[in-house]
């Protein structure tokens, strides 16, 4: 029998409508598959959010899907510096209230018999005393990784107490030579799971098929974050890149700059639209010779979370300019950023992938495009025409508020919740500040 997909993402059902409340004085191993400093994506913002309504959280930093190669030689060293620099500071540093990041060091998962041995004995064991010097007990796991590594971190603490959650964020069989390796840690994880969330349906169907309920949580977005600007806010003194400075139109982009990105989609409609501006707001994380040197391309690298509203104001149409060439890695891939545009109020065009189908089979807010410069730049031009009309943009950030990370989180508790009473575990570690509602303080070290 198959499992459920229990979809969260629709626009039929009303955002701020749930009686729910989040859940409080919990500890939370928090196994991430991407460093806290990266890009800010959903591992942060949901670990940041538990943290602040009086849960107490370790996030792990990425344990990896694969062994690192060259290219990752840059990342190798600034965690090996992280993690030496917490060795005076029992193994974590902390970079919010109740929120506790550790460094690993760690061999590959899918390793031989004496990497898992060593690992066992040296990285789970240092996990162990980190989470025992906070005084955690009783943990809620959750994971966005499905490897060997991080099923030896769950089995750790597997009792009837722990409560297991794995949210599914990526088709990670893509990643790693090891597929089928990879295939069984995940099927043994998805067995052991006390619930399953996932960003897209096309995971939640593949999950499903393995007799898994799976409950969709797309991307989210942080509302309060995107004002709506009007057109007095694009003048004055808060343009710190100059953007308004620039010809218009501007055509922008937000996010890391990714393999996923078709270089030669954004270069080709660069040249065929010289008069146009197209500003580019995030990390390298490839080389990008074929957009350097272009005079209306502006590359800004990588932006404080917290700015971005203010450099979209000035972006007139927004794009997701990724690869769409019948790759299976990218029937999966969720463009977050995508909800952040519309937020802002902003037009979107993206390539056709699957998941912005979809998305917009639900709310008919944006435009698909194939992945050629021609028929990319029409659609462009087509969105261009209501960029800025005030009943689009309202439209626009109804459809975003459908998303809201508080209302997501909410229901994220109340399924949590549910879980944690039809077994009844109380919370022992924080127990006087679930009771009183109130926000715990950080251990002291």
């Amino acid at each position: 029998m198959a499992g459920k997909v229990i979809n969260f993402q629709s626009k039929a059902v009303p955002p701020g409508r749930f009686d729910l409340y989040m859940i409080t004085g919990r500890d939370i191993l928090y196994i991430s598959s991407i460093e806290w400093d990266f890009l800010w994506q959903a591992h942060q913002e949901i670990a940041r959010r538990l943290a602040a309504t009086g849960n107490r959280v370790l996030y792990v930093e990425n344990t990896g899907v694969r062994s690192p190669g060259i290219k990752d030689a840059k990342r190798v060293v600034s965690r090996l510096r992280r993690s030496l620099h917490t060795l005076g500071r029992r193994g974590a540093r902390q970079v919010a209230p109740n929120i506790f990041v550790y460094s690993p060091l760690v061999l590959p998962p899918f390793g031989s018999a004496w990497q898992r041995l060593l690992n066992r004995r040296f990285f789970l064991r240092h996990l162990r005393g980190i989470a025992s010097g906070l005084g955690m007990k009783d943990v809620l796991i959750w994971t966005y990784l499905p490897t060997d590594t991080a099923l030896d971190i769950i089995r750790c603490y597997d009792n009837d107490r722990c409560l297991l959650i794995y949210y599914g964020v990526a088709n990670f069989s893509y990643l790693t030579p090891k597929t089928d390796q990879l295939e069984k840690s995940e099927q043994e994880l998805l067995r052991l799971a006390d619930l399953v969330f996932v960003n897209c349906s096309e995971l939640a169907g593949k999950f499903a098929l393995r007799q898994q309920d799976a409950h969709v949580f797309p991307p989210g977005v942080d509302m309060s974050a995107f004002p709506l600007e009007t057109s007095s806010d694009l003048v004055g003194p808060s343009d710190p890149l100059n953007l308004g400075k620039l010809p218009r139109p501007i055509i922008g982009y937000v996010g890391g700059l990714h393999r996923f990105v078709d270089y030669d989609l954004v270069a080709a409609m660069a040249s065929a639209q010289p008069d146009w501006s197209w500003v580019f707001l995030g990390a390298p994380q490839v080389p990008l010779d074929k957009l350097q040197g272009l005079p209306n391309v502006h590359l800004f690298g990588q932006r404080p979370h917290g700015e971005l509203a203010l450099h979209l104001r000035f972006f007139d149409v927004c794009i997701v300019p990724y690869l769409s060439n019948g790759n299976g890695e990218m029937s999966t891939v969720v463009p977050t950023k995508i909800n952040e545009y519309l937020a802002a109020g902003k037009a979107v065009v993206s390539t056709d992938l699957p998941t912005v189908r979809h998305f917009n089979d639900e709310h008919q807010i944006l435009v698909s495009s194939p992945a050629r410069p021609e028929e990319f730049l029409q659609s462009i031009e087509r969105q261009l025409g209501a960029a800025h009309d005030p009943v689009e943009r309202k439209r626009r950030r109804e459809v975003a508020s459908h998303a809201d990370w508080k209302m997501l989180i909410e229901q994220m508790s109340g399924l949590i919740e549910r879980e944690i009473a039809s077994r009844s575990i109380a919370p022992e570690s924080h127990r006087a500040v679930a009771a009183s509602g109130g926000v715990s303080a950080p251990n002291e070290w």
